[in-house]
């Protein structure tokens, strides 16, 4: 198994994704892997699965599209291909074979960091995924990804979304992968102490200024928070939904990323997202923005725009 040479493609947008990556370097010899939005998932897997050069594909946090599924599903590449999701919204897909989709285990809500390690940890007896470091990284973003740190009272697992967003993906992966390998127990530095108190200020305020900022919308007979967010969407969806009683969920437009709702069980999200292209869960959930909506909106802004071949 460790010499196998192994493809991740893990989402792009949190420590979910990323700390896939890291259980993926410390464990195979070789290993490579692209980061994707959950729209782009059958492109990239479409890329590398007829590659002689990989043994196996690993899909973590995402999932493909139940018609590219059947296709893998009715060739060669079904045993070459493995995908950890936690996605209620694609239950379903586990009929296929090859598609491990676990939303909640042992009373716990599961995320892609969590299955996939479960399942590294089952086949290889790694020295690196025995460490207490690993293992409370792994439950650090279990319990931030499922939103269950509020339950038990664990703000620590919050804050490491603040050191992903300080540090960016590779310099997480990085910092991470080094830490693992030189510390036995998981802390955060005296420096991550104090980047978090300084960004967790700086969050507060965000959220208040995007709370003055938001409009309430009927969609699908729903009442409806909507804001145009390009930082902090899980903590503004939650502060907002929290905070506004009569609204259904909250959209939050990121312009150049996507969309994502957020809500407290007055709606299945996972439902209202998939009508869009999306996916997630009952009161998080994600979808794509419409293909050409920056195009639009420009020629909106600009009214005649003659555009280059190459921008089209």
């Amino acid at each position: 198994m460790l010499d196998k040479k192994i493809f991740l493609i893990s989402h792009i947008a949190d420590p979910d994704g990323l700390t896939a990556v890291i259980l993926g370097k410390l464990v195979f010899k070789n290993f490579e892997y692209a980061l994707a939005n959950v729209d782009e998932v059958d492109e990239n897997v479409k890329k590398v699965i007829e590659n002689p050069n990989y043994d196996e594909i690993h899909v973590v946090d995402l999932n493909i599209t139940e018609q590219y599924a059947e296709e893998i599903n009715n060739s060669k590449y079904k045993n070459k291909i493995k995908i950890f999701d936690h996605h209620i919204s694609n239950i379903g897909l586990n009929k296929y074979p090859f598609i491990n989709v676990i939303d909640e285990k042992n009373g716990h809500k599961e995320c892609g960091t969590s299955i996939y390690y479960n399942y590294l940890n089952s086949l290889i007896k790694n020295e690196y995924l025995q460490r207490n470091s690993t293992k409370e990284l792994v439950e650090r973003v279990r319990l931030l990804d499922t939103w269950e740190w509020e339950k038990v009272g664990r703000p620590e697992a919050k804050d490491l979304d603040i050191i992903f967003s300080m540090y960016g993906r590779e310099g997480y992966v990085k910092k991470y992968l080094r830490f693992i390998k030189t510390h036995e127990e998981f802390s955060y530095t005296a420096f991550d102490k104090k980047l978090i108190k300084i960004e967790n200020e700086k969050i507060q305020r965000y959220l208040e200024q995007k709370e003055k900022e938001m409009m309430k919308i009927k969609l699908d007979g729903n009442l409806v928070g909507l804001v145009y967010a390009e930082r902090y969407r899980s903590e503004l969806g939650n502060y907002l939904i929290r905070k506004y009683d009569e609204l259904s969920y909250i959209v939050l437009i990121n312009i150049s990323r996507g969309i994502s709702y957020r809500g407290k069980d007055r709606a299945d999200l996972s439902v209202i997202s998939k009508k869009r292209g999306g996916g997630g869960h009952k009161n998080a959930a994600g979808s794509p923005l419409p293909k050409d909506l920056l195009k639009n909106i420009t020629e909106l802004i600009f009214e005649k725009v003659e555009w280059e071949n190459d921008n089209q």
